[in-house]
């Protein structure tokens, strides 16, 4: 087996432990997501790192990433400063792991810093408009502000939006950044960003229309589109 290693040039006092997170993931660190991929939480001089653990891909896909297309951890890793040289907060890219066996690519690692917001958007399940305007109106320009940078995150949904709020002043950290597309955000495709946000309708609705305030598009025209969107994904989940 073949390991290839990438380290930002700020972390490579941590080498040693970085180095040896594939022989050791499993038996060590704090779990703190498992499905399809996996992710832990790991403690080094006073210091929190998040490495996830992409789940191996299929037999064409181990072709493709050992051959000619990017993983997902080195997107995860590259993307990540990207969106931070704009402005947009995401976990600090720390390092990417990739293995071979031959010219296939069978594992790949992401590490980060942790990221210490106590919210993610998976809340918004249990809220309502009243009470909430100016929450929903801070997602809508951060959604609104991305696209305006020419940044489209293909897995937008609330599992990967953290927030935070701090005396009325909201901040909102981008996660799982391996998909992304890159360009002017047509209304054709922001009306279909919010289609995985399971919540009540009336929130896309409040969202979707303040979102086409900021962009400048038709608000009756793009919350009718949006909430169309939303109710196809929701009805073929």
């Amino acid at each position: 087996m073949k390991t290839v290693i990438t380290i930002s040039p700020d972390y490579q006092h941590i080498s040693s432990f970085i180095n040896t997170i594939s022989q050791n993931f499993q038996s060590q660190g704090t779990t703190i997501y498992k499905a399809r991929n996996e992710i832990k939480n790991f403690d080094i001089d006073n210091q929190t790192f998040t490495v996830k653990k992409y789940k191996r891909p299929h037999i064409i896909n181990q072709i493709a990433y050992g051959t000619f297309r990017q993983s997902k951890a080195q997107r995860a890793y590259s993307y990540a400063f990207l969106l931070l040289n704009k402005g947009i907060n995401t976990p600090v890219p720390v390092a990417y792991i990739e293995q071979y066996h031959g010219f296939l690519m069978t594992n790949s690692y992401f590490i980060s810093l942790f990221s210490p917001e106590s919210h993610i958007l998976r809340e918004l399940s249990d809220y309502t408009v009243e009470g909430n305007e100016n929450f929903l109106k801070a997602l809508a320009a951060y959604t609104a502000s991305i696209h305006e940078q020419e940044i489209y995150p293909v897995d937008y949904s609330p599992g990967n939006v953290l927030f935070e709020n701090t005396n009325g002043t909201f901040r909102f950290t981008l996660l799982d950044i391996n998909r992304m597309k890159f360009g002017f955000v047509t209304k054709e495709m922001a009306v279909r960003c919010f289609r995985r946000f399971f919540m009540d309708q009336s929130l896309i609705e409040f969202i979707a229309a303040e979102y086409a305030r900021l962009r400048g598009f038709d608000p009756a025209v793009f919350v009718k589109s949006a909430l169309k969107h939303h109710s196809h994904f929701w009805k073929e989940s």
